[in-house]
């Protein structure tokens, strides 16, 4: 059991550290330019050493396309590819991106999504790059659905239902961030399923 403890405690520190890393690159990004900010200078204000830095990250480009939000947990996924009727799907598809939202610091997490999008707005070649890396997750995603579904994920369904949960989730998140972290992230997210779910 200690060790388990032990590895658990390990991979908190691991993700602490990345995650003051991207914050890092993203503030001083959005505030001076990324071409203005140094590896040393991102590393300096995280509290670590340059060589750390390259033990998480390759450049400072790939910290700021960094995702804040990792994606589902390995017990969300395996949940969600256990599935029920296919009839419960939008609702399992909410409670799978729900998974990878931060439980509390939530503040925090709403400023590096307005850093970031400012950094993209001004830095054009960056939000290419930051499209690319999330259509991949997008992918990802609908390889998920059509496990679930039993489809081929290159086939139009599971791909289009990944496109309109990927895009609630974008949804859910702009009016959290326009609420400034006031509204509880994780009932948007609720309500723009619901949404979607009537829709459909």
């Amino acid at each position: 059991m200690g060790d388990v403890n032990a590895t658990g405690l390990r991979e908190r520190k691991k993700q602490a550290t990345r995650r003051d890393l991207r914050r890092a690159a993203l503030r001083l990004a959005a505030e001076r330019g990324l071409e203005n900010v140094t590896v040393e200078e991102i590393a300096a204000a995280a509290n670590v050493s340059p060589r750390t830095f390259f033990n998480y990250f390759s450049a400072k480009e790939e910290a700021v396309l960094d995702f804040a939000v990792p994606g589902p947990t390995p017990e969300a996924r395996a949940v969600f590819l256990d599935g029920g009727p296919a009839g419960e799907l939008v609702e399992d598809l909410r409670v799978y991106l729900a998974s990878s939202l931060p439980e509390d610091d939530a503040l925090p997490f709403a400023e590096e999504i307005r850093w970031r999008k400012s950094l993209l707005e001004h830095e054009p070649h960056l939000a290419k790059r930051f499209m690319s890396a999330f259509h991949a997750t997008e992918a990802e995603l609908a390889e998920d659905i059509a496990a679930r579904i039993g489809d081929e994920p290159d086939n139009v369904r599971p791909q289009l239902i990944a496109a309109l949960a990927t895009a609630a989730l974008r949804f859910a998140m702009r009016r959290w961030v326009r609420s400034e972290g006031r509204d509880d992230l994780r009932v948007l997210l609720t309500d723009t399923f619901e949404a979607l779910e009537q829709g459909l």
